[in-house]
């Protein structure tokens, strides 16, 4: 089989994709079958994720566990090839490999090839960890040097789904625009899940949802690495953020820490969400300038 990829997300295609989905579906869903729909006709079928859960004792979000029923009801009669992830079967072993995909391959071939996948998101996932973001850490993966950025100590932690945190479309240009007013950016990746794990120890029962327990302990973290601000970017109709903004929220609120939390939609413009975060920065220099005088 030869991969076909959809290209960056843009007005056309998050149209077609609010257009195929039910009002109830978050954004990124929606930019989801608004992805597929574009390679409608240009593939012979889709490889769609089914993920329950890729972490013991907790889940993903439950729009996203029906992402294979919605495709198909989206793209109509073409094929799908599902890739599961759910309880005694692991994202990246054997089993959930779609039997589409294992024709013609031993397994032994098919275990060093999930072997040398894995090597190599680990090798871009210490990239992420070192302040880089997914386009930088594919251009140093290819080859290229990471970018140039001014050092001079503002930093600024950015928390969320990543599918909001990393898609220039859906944020509006949230970290350009962070990264022109001079800011380092931090977001969930910068730390190994391991220290995300530790923070959750302070909760009295464990989140249900794995994309919470990510955003809760890397607001605790990026707490602790004393960041000037927090600007939350979170999905509108998503129901696990409900609860994860109030516990951010009061946590902030207790620490003190500016926070900025930003809902996103179809319906969302450019221009409400630079003025609001040239608000915020202008809150947060003030803030220093107070604190140094």
């Amino acid at each position: 089989m030869t991969p076909v990829i959809s290209g960056p997300t843009g007005k056309e295609l998050l149209n077609a994709g609010v257009k195929t989905s039910v009002d109830e579906a978050c954004l990124p869903v929606k930019v989801f079958l608004g992805h597929c729909l574009t390679l409608r006709n240009r593939c012979d079928c889709f490889l769609v994720p089914r993920l329950v859960n890729i972490n013991r004792k907790d889940y993903i979000c439950p729009k996203f566990m029906g992402l294979p029923e919605m495709t198909k009801q989206a793209v109509g009669k073409q094929p799908l090839v599902i890739w599961k992830s759910e309880k005694n079967c692991a994202l990246g072993s054997p089993q959930a490999v779609p039997a589409a995909l294992r024709q013609g391959f031993s397994a032994r071939r098919i275990k060093k090839g999930l072997q040398k996948a894995e090597a190599a998101f680990h090798t871009y996932h210490r990239l992420l960890q070192q302040g880089l973001f997914p386009a930088e850490a594919e251009q140093v993966l290819g080859g290229g040097a990471p970018p140039a950025r001014e050092k001079n100590g503002r930093r600024i932690g950015l928390i969320g789904h990543p599918y909001c945190l990393y898609d220039p479309f859906l944020n509006l240009g949230t970290v350009n625009l962070l990264h022109r007013y001079g800011f380092a950016v931090l977001t969930p990746e910068y730390f190994p899940p391991r220290q995300i794990e530790d923070e959750l120890q302070i909760l009295a029962k464990p989140l249900f949802w794995t994309m919470s327990q990510r955003i809760f302990g890397a607001f605790r973290l990026l707490c602790k690495e004393k960041v000037d601000g927090i600007v939350y970017l979170s999905a509108f109709a998503c129901g696990p953020e409900a609860l994860t903004g109030e516990l951010v929220k009061r946590e902030a609120k207790a620490l003190g820490l500016p926070l900025l939390h930003l809902v996103l939609d179809e319906h969302s413009g450019e221009a409400g969400l630079v003025t609001r975060i040239e608000a915020f920065i202008d809150l947060l220099q003030r803030k220093r300038r107070f604190s140094c005088v």
